[in-house]
């Protein structure tokens, strides 16, 4: 019976109207519905599921305007006897035929592109999600898309993507116009190529520029999908370590044909490319004749500092290669990116792109290109912005209240926190007990080419809420104990401060500690209780209240540290003042200000 092949899903996101429809459609064309008799009337299917009359009644129309179904008059509905349909499917307990044992397919696949089997996550079983890739779902613009889709539909603008042309013209315009030139770059349509992402970007860049007698230097840690596309050319790759102001530019650069770089956002470790950094690149380009691939992928997701300008924005210079996409802005399975190169080079890889047959989806492009020009992209920046903004504060209150002493590195830019943590602490293990306790986030382990650092980890905060950064944070700072525990008050050889040493000691004086990136900041302690917090780095200054109780020094900040009350024991140690929070834990020492 009918009936009997229809499966309603409450937890499917289709209507209930597309389901049943969905599920007769398969039915009739696996041969499961015989031709000669009517289907089913809609009163008794609609009785047997349990649903309207009218949706079924809806669904036949629908099924009958698309040929599937004809009706025939005091009949009913009949499978259209022109469908040319399947032969039902053998019974499952119909013998396969015989096949061969199953391959080992390992003795076939190149060894240096094989890779263990990852775990595919259902997200929705982590309430903490900080790892990369992802983006916020909730800021996805779904009606201004919608009614930018249903716009690419009409009959002036899908003879665009419904032909086998391969112009991308109108993206290409938008991208040029309203996407380059906020960046500082102003090129002509035949500088850009569409691709399907920074990944996709990559492969057409070393199949055209790379071979196994290139030397392609990298950052270490660095993107591992570039590291793995500059492999499978068998090329050299030279990994470069990064530090405070970017990519270490040297002499080891002169033997090289090609250098990959994240200059305005390194990844992962958020660090920006001081213009020392910059300009000794570019000479050493010229110098030595070796191109540039520049990734932008997280242009202008600046909170606490000015932007920072492409490479290829301060300087026009044909070796700089630049790519970006908007996998980050709108979303991940949008897979559109684009290249910004010379006239040349993009030629080849529009020429690669049809002999590939990997050009992007038209459909795609043609709503991404509206989309550009009725300004939603825009307004979309802007909202990211601006939660990605108080996601980054929360992450900061999160960090210094119960992860001081992590070492994250004083960047003030980008969706994560790159963690330099202590010598000894085993990241890869952190990463397991973090996601038995559904928290993802990202071993730092997997981003060097050599000299592995098993004590960095990345928290990425683009996808999760901002409501779970402070409680994942502080589930974190306890895994993070188990592994490698802090001082603790009972290690001191110095007894805690009384109440009245604690008033002695810090009335009318300044403190001067650091905060988790290692920015100074000085604390001064008044008289009258008032506190006041000033900090190095750019427009970060609080205020609160101070007194002391029970041999606890207290505290409570306007905005910092979530404006929590915190009862602090104090030990003077080795000309330091060392602090304890409410489980006996070191968060950090202090001096007072001469």
């Amino acid at each position: 019976m009918l009936y009997q092949l229809i499966h309603i899903d409450p937890q499917d996101s289709r209507t209930l109207q597309d389901q049943i429809k969905s599920d007769i459609a398969k039915a009739i064309f696996a041969g499961f519905v015989p031709k000669q008799t009517s289907i089913m009337s809609s009163r008794r299917l609609a009785e047997k599921l349990n649903v309207s009359r009218n949706t079924i009644l809806r669904v036949y129309e629908q099924l009958a305007e698309e040929g599937v179904l004809v009706p025939i008059e005091r009949k009913g509905y009949y499978v259209n006897p022109q469908l040319e349909l399947s032969a039902p499917a053998p019974h499952p307990d119909t013998p396969a035929p015989a096949t061969s044992a199953g391959l080992d397919w390992f003795n076939y696949l190149n060894a240096e592109h094989t890779r263990a089997d990852v775990e595919a996550n259902d997200l929705n079983d982590y309430p903490y999600v900080f790892v990369n890739g992802l983006v916020d779902e909730d800021l996805f613009p779904v009606s201004e898309w919608r009614k930018c889709s249903i716009q690419s539909l009409n009959k002036s603008n899908h003879r665009s993507w419904t032909s086998n042309d391969h112009d991308y013209e109108e993206l290409i315009e938008q991208i040029r116009t309203r996407v380059l030139t906020k960046r500082g770059i102003f090129v002509a349509k035949d500088n850009i190529a569409i691709t399907l992402g920074s990944q996709n970007s990559l492969y057409y860049l070393s199949k055209l520029l790379v071979s196994k007698q290139s030397t392609v230097a990298m950052e270490n840690p660095g993107y591992p999908e570039a590291r793995h596309q500059f492999q499978a050319r068998r090329a050299h790759v030279l990994p470069i370590e990064v530090d405070s102001h970017g990519l270490v530019v040297d002499e080891r650069l002169a033997d090289c044909h090609l250098v990959y770089t994240t200059p305005s956002n390194q990844f992962p470790t958020t660090v920006r490319m001081s213009p020392e950094r910059r300009q000794a690149l570019m000479t050493q380009a010229d110098r030595h004749d070796f191109l540039i691939i520049e990734d932008d992928f997280e242009h202008d997701v600046s909170f606490m500092e000015n932007s920072c300008p492409p490479l290829r924005c301060e300087y026009h210079s044909e070796r700089i290669i630049y790519i970006s996409s908007f996998t980050a802005s709108i979303a991940p399975g949008l897979r559109i990116g684009f290249i910004v190169a010379a006239e040349p080079l993009i030629a080849q890889i529009k020429s690669l792109q049809v002999r590939t047959h990997s050009l992007p989806p038209k459909s795609n492009c043609q709503t991404l290109a509206l989309f550009l020009s009725l300004g939603y992209y825009d307004v979309l920046a802007q909202k990211l912005l601006k939660r990605y903004r108080d996601k980054w504060l929360t992450m900061e209150k999160a960090m210094n209240y119960y992860f001081p002493q992590s070492g994250a590195v004083a960047s003030l830019a980008g969706t994560a926190f790159w963690i330099e943590y202590k010598q000894g602490f085993d990241a890869e293990r952190f990463e397991r007990l973090a996601e038995a306790q559904g928290i993802l986030i990202n071993n730092g382990a997997k981003y060097y080419c050599c000299d592995h650092k098993n004590n960095s980890f990345r928290l990425s905060f683009q996808s999760i809420r901002t409501e779970n950064i402070r409680e994942g944070i502080q589930q974190l700072a306890r895994i993070a104990k188990q592994i490698l525990p802090n001082e603790r008050l009972a290690d001191c050889e110095s007894p805690p401060l009384t109440s009245q040493q604690i008033r002695a000691l810090l009335t009318q004086k300044t403190l001067l500690t650091k905060d988790c990136f290692n920015i100074p900041y000085r604390i001064t302690l008044q008289a009258d209780g008032k506190l006041v917090g000033i900090s190095e780095r750019p427009n970060d200054v609080d205020e609160g209240y101070w007194w002391v109780e029970n041999d606890k020094f207290v505290y409570q900040w306007r905005n910092w540290q979530f404006s929590d009350i915190r009862y602090i024991t104090i030990v003077c140690e080795h000309g330091e003042i060392k602090r304890f929070d409410e489980d006996g834990y070191f968060i950090g020492e202090a001096t007072i200000s001469a």
